[in-house]
């Protein structure tokens, strides 16, 4: 997430580790990682545009690999400040460097779980509108950012983030200035009912927030939350006159690499959960079950920069597959699918991330917890402006 690795005076240790998720077991690829004597740049509370910055003459850094672990060379003194940073996560832990190889534990180097910059720890600041069709807080709380029962349900009270009913859910979406306090919104399926209209007034509060640098979160049958907002970037199936679809289960394809390679490296464990659930031993294809939308077409989306040049921040596609009640019913399409707006950034998926109680994170899941992770990294050059609307 740094821009510019430049070369350390006096490097004659290292620091090794691997990063985890906020619950210790999920290895975390693509964090940031590097030692200072410095003091590291918090992250701000509440909605910001994350555009990356340098890290100081005296650094270096490391990006941690697809199974989470990192080597980053140092320079030996006590009191030194270990940094690890994947999008809004930050966790900031003193140490003392000796020349030669430092191993540190997975406690000094794992994504925290709570909001407490008086001990180095930061995390996104995160609403979830509740809604049991889709009930991504049970995922939130599985990695780490509440506690579970042994079924894999949230422990209401324990959460890290914001639970929200739908009514809540509505009426934050009629109050920026309450949005800005938050980095991640999710509005899954069916939280739709009974947050109100989706209102002008509404559709503006959304894309100024997302522009800001917001992340938004949509899934299937809460599609118009997208559709309606940003309809110049995807056309799903059946739009024109219900977009929402039957259900239907089908086999997906990972197409990027990156999230490939980290659910190849995933531990054993983790790619099987048993049960007759959904695993990841044949990669890159992986069962989607509960899906409720679909998507006939992401659009390229060109903007200038501030040099002039034409960008594309349309849709990048993230997991492909096809329809069975779609029409046709054998092409294959996008299934979750990410895009840039200003500043902030945009998902969706056709498929209920979560469905259920149950231990455990299923591929759909894991993909999930990926895809908020990478959306949340900062932008390596001043992001170009958002495109119209229409």
């Amino acid at each position: 997430q740094w821009l510019v690795q430049v070369l350390a005076k006096n490097v004659d240790a290292t620091v090794t580790g691997t990063v985890y998720a906020p619950n210790l077991e999920i290895p975390i690829a693509g964090a940031v990682v590097y030692v200072t004597a410095n003091e590291a740049e918090p992250v701000p509370d509440g909605v910001y545009c994350a555009e990356c910055v340098e890290v100081g003459c005296d650094e270096q850094f490391a990006i941690t690999e697809a199974d989470g672990s990192f080597e980053v060379p140092a320079s030996a003194g006590v009191g030194r400040k270990l940094v690890v940073q994947k999008g809004q996560f930050l966790r900031v832990t003193e140490i003392d460097v000796a020349p030669g190889e430092n191993v540190v534990d997975p406690e000094q180097a794992n994504l925290p779980d709570r909001w407490y910059p008086g001990g180095g720890m930061w995390i996104p600041r995160i609403a979830v509108v509740q809604t049991p069709n889709d009930s991504i807080y049970n995922i939130l709380a599985k990695i780490g950012l509440g506690h579970v029962t042994d079924a894999g349900a949230l422990i209401e009270g324990t959460e890290k983030f914001d639970l929200l009913s739908q009514s809540e859910g509505g009426a934050l979406l009629d109050d920026l200035e309450a949005m800005r306090e938050y980095h991640i919104i999710f509005v899954p399926c069916m939280a739709q009912v009974g947050m109100g209209n989706l209102s002008a007034q509404r559709l503006d509060n959304i894309r100024q927030w997302v522009s800001e640098g917001g992340k938004w979160y949509v899934t299937d049958w809460a599609n118009e939350y997208l559709y309606e907002t940003f309809p110049n970037y995807q056309h799903l199936h059946g739009e024109a006159f219900d977009p929402d679809l039957d259900h239907y289960d089908t086999t997906g394809t990972v197409i990027d690499p990156n999230l490939q390679a980290w659910l190849e490296a995933l531990p054993d464990p983790l790619k099987d959960i048993g049960g007759g659930y959904p695993n990841l031993l044949s990669l890159p294809e992986v069962e989607l079950e509960h899906n409720w939308s679909g998507i006939d077409a992401i659009y390229p989306v060109m903007v200038e920069n501030d040099e002039g040049q034409q960008v594309d921040v349309g849709h990048h596609p993230w997991v492909e597959g096809t329809c069975p009640v779609c029409t046709p019913s054998d092409t294959v399409r996008p299934m979750t699918i990410s895009a840039e707006y200003g500043c902030g950034r945009m998902m969706f998926s056709t498929y209920h991330t979560d469905e259920g109680e149950h231990a455990g994170l299923t591929p759909q899941e894991l993909i999930l917890m990926y895809i908020i992770l990478e959306i949340g990294v900062c932008h390596e050059t001043p992001p170009p402006p958002p495109p119209p609307a229409g």
